[in-house]
């Protein structure tokens, strides 16, 4: 089997509801879809999910634009999509950075395996460790009213955990927020922070000094990503545990992390750390040193939704922990899947969502179907599909 044929199709999907992070306000998710065509007929799909220059610097433009003038020509066409340890590794070699565009080629060619294979993902991923991945609920850094009235609908949807985006605005409405979260879900409920890195050390240490006596689970990137040492002295002054999402991007992240005692955990994203193989990888580094993963996601279809959930049900070390797979809850603002069927997104069988817990499908490959009336109506304006090869 052979590649012969890629295409990448921009798409954006616009958000029910305007979600504030990262400092603004993000209206919608904007990514690509990428096809790879074989010369047995077999076609696998990937989604790269939304792109937010702010997080890891790619976009719409410069993943397409990677993946038509480098890794087409250079790596993928002629080659074997079984050979994806090869693939990867030539991708890395070819292009620094960019782990957001490879990680969607680097679906695909799972998807082709598992079709080729007649398996889902996860059995090439080590096989079922659970069935269900529990999960937690992401709010925005909004007011507070409304904060609370989305928190009570996601605890009545059967999430048993919230994380509250803050950073962004002024200190005391963050305080208040997490205070106003914290009675109203009561003590069973787990609360999270993310700052998104937008505190300098003395404010998140200030603040969060404040947030300790209403029993955060952990408080996500307090500070930028490139300050790992002001993270290690916040995390010993301070009594939240801290994760690490925007400064734990490569290997080598993590390892400096670790070895400066700089978290008490890790949140991971399949994109950030550039697909499946790498994310198997980047998990196994955090593992050694004994410290946990939380995996968020880009705010992607249903289709991204699938293949992140194939790792999360394979992993031992990921299933611990709930984790963050929302995109297409978030997209097209429902809570579950079971009585609001999804039926609007480029996937045509989008997961199951339901009572707080995600589903893997189990068809063969990612094991979702692209929805080609949709992709077609979510083409980004002013832009076109690029087809390489024949």
């Amino acid at each position: 089997m052979r590649i012969k044929k890629i295409e990448c199709i921009p798409v954006t999907a616009k958000f029910s509801k305007p979600f504030p992070m990262g400092g603004g306000i993000e209206l919608g998710s904007a990514g690509i879809i990428v096809k790879i065509h074989t010369d047995e007929g077999i076609i696998g799909i990937g989604d790269s999910g939304g792109t937010s220059a702010w997080y890891r610097g790619e976009s719409q433009d410069s993943m397409m634009s990677v993946i038509n003038n480098v890794f087409a020509p250079s790596v993928l066409l002629g080659e074997d999509p079984f050979n994806i340890e090869k693939i990867v590794a030539r991708m890395d070699r070819a292009a620094r950075d960019n782990n957001q565009a490879k990680a969607t080629i680097d679906y695909a060619l799972h998807d082709i395996m598992g079709k080729a294979l007649g398996v889902p993902v996860y059995q090439l991923l080590g096989g079922l460790t659970t069935e269900k991945i529990p999960l937690g609920y992401v709010l925005p850094g909004a007011a507070t009213d409304e904060v609370l009235a989305m928190a009570k609908q996601a605890i009545q949807a059967g999430f048993r955990a919230l994380k509250l985006k803050v950073g962004a605005g002024k200190e005391e409405a963050d305080i208040e927020n997490v205070r106003a979260l914290r009675e109203m879900a009561g003590d069973d409920i787990e609360l999270f922070i993310d700052a998104n890195g937008g505190w300098h050390y003395y404010q998140a240490l200030m603040v969060l000094k404040k947030m300790e006596k209403y029993n955060l689970a952990m408080v996500e990137q307090p500070v930028p990503w490139w300050d790992i040492d002001g993270m290690a002295r916040l995390r010993a002054k301070i009594g939240i545990p801290v994760f690490a999402d925007e400064s734990a991007q490569e290997l080598s992240h993590l390892l400096a992390i670790i070895q400066k005692n700089a978290a008490d955990g890790f949140f991971i994203k399949i994109p950030k750390a550039g697909g499946l193989l790498k994310s198997q990888k980047w998990v196994s580094i955090a593992k050694a040193a004994g410290l946990p993963v939380v995996c968020g996601c880009m705010m992607g279809s249903g289709l991204e939704a699938a293949a992140y959930t194939h790792l999360l049900v394979a992993d031992e070390w990921l299933s611990r922990l709930v984790h963050e797979n929302l995109g297409p809850l978030h997209i097209h603002d429902v809570f579950e899947t079971v009585s609001k069927p999804i039926k609007d997104d480029v996937a045509i069988n989008v997961p199951r969502y339901e009572n707080g817990f995600l589903y893997p499908t189990t068809a063969p490959g990612i094991g979702v179907e692209l929805n080609e009336a949709v992709v077609s109506k979510l083409i980004t304006p002013g832009k076109s599909p690029t087809v390489i090869g024949k």
